[in-house]
């Protein structure tokens, strides 16, 4: 590896994604970071894929088409076994860069020796590049309760080695996952710049699935990786929202068995404790007093 000029792969699985594709390329195309290889696994697509592909006349594009559609894990899995770079990442077809986010990643990588992964913050846009929201990113420790990671990231081609191919049983979440077993061995960063835009809109792969669905996947996972006490309490806030109060009670009380130090879990079980029109009433009064002005 070239330290003054390390070669990055970015690996762009695709299926039938025609409709923001070139966006997505020029956006890897044009980085300031010019060493790159970008691996475009066109996952058995029957729309305009491939002529879309063959207008880039650039050497720095391999083209893998796969037929049958086999899935989007499949996919990166497959971009990934082909990666020449020291330093790895992977894009959607529906997604784009900034223009210097390979080149800002890549160097706190340099500059931090002892740190493996690194992640950027990203807008959110619609169809026609419109500015929707920020995206919601947190430290590795935000892990713990959600996917806060985002779609911009960079990490060590010792990485990929070391924590293998995506779990295909992870669909929807499978990201996810993957950075779950990436934290358990390796330092993780976030750079607080927005360095990436998501596309919103109804034809992506989480658009096509139920909020819910992928919710449900998230907690899966998630329960797999954390401290068991912390699932408890993350269980009885969710019985708690539903106003299942009899569960979230016996969930709390095991978390406090296992970590009574936490306040938040105390706060909660206080509140189940406490008559049910007195919360109410708190509630009303909190939400009817303004911040930052008193009587």
């Amino acid at each position: 590896m070239s330290e003054d000029n390390p070669k990055i792969s970015i690996v762009l699985p695709t299926y039938n994604g025609a409709a923001f594709l070139s966006a997505s390329i020029k956006s890897c195309l044009k980085q300031t970071h010019r060493n790159l290889e970008l691996i475009i696994v066109d996952d058995g697509s029957t729309d305009r894929t491939a002529e879309i592909v063959r207008f880039f006349q650039d050497e720095r594009i391999k083209y893998v088409h796969q037929s049958p559609n086999q899935g989007h894990i499949k996919a990166l899995n497959k971009g990934f076994s082909l990666a020449t770079g020291d330093f790895l990442t992977w894009t959607s077809d529906d997604n784009y860069y900034s223009v210097k986010a390979l080149e800002t990643m890549l160097n706190v990588l340099q500059d931090h020796k002892t740190v493996d992964f690194v992640y950027a913050n990203y807008c959110v846009v619609d169809e026609r590049d419109v500015y929707k929201r920020m995206g919601r990113v947190e430290p590795p420790k935000g892990l713990d309760f959600d996917n806060y990671v985002g779609g911009c990231f960079l990490y060590r081609r010792n990485v990929y080695e070391t924590i293998g191919n995506f779990n295909e049983e992870a669909f929807l979440a499978e990201d996810y996952e993957y950075w779950l077993r990436v934290r358990e061995k390796f330092v993780m960063k976030n750079i607080p710049e927005v360095l990436y835009y998501y596309r919103a809109h109804e034809k992506s792969l989480t658009g096509q699935h139920k909020e819910d669905k992928v919710q449900e996947q998230v907690e899966k996972i998630r329960d797999r990786f954390i401290r068991e006490w912390l699932k408890l309490y993350l269980h009885g806030k969710k019985f708690y929202i539903k106003q299942d109060y009899p569960r979230a009670k016996v969930c709390f009380k095991k978390s406090l068995g296992l970590n009574p130090f936490h306040l938040s879990t105390w706060r909660y079980l206080a509140m189940l404790y406490l008559d049910r029109s007195l919360i109410e009433g708190i509630r009303k009064v909190k939400h009817a007093v303004k911040p930052g002005k008193s009587g």
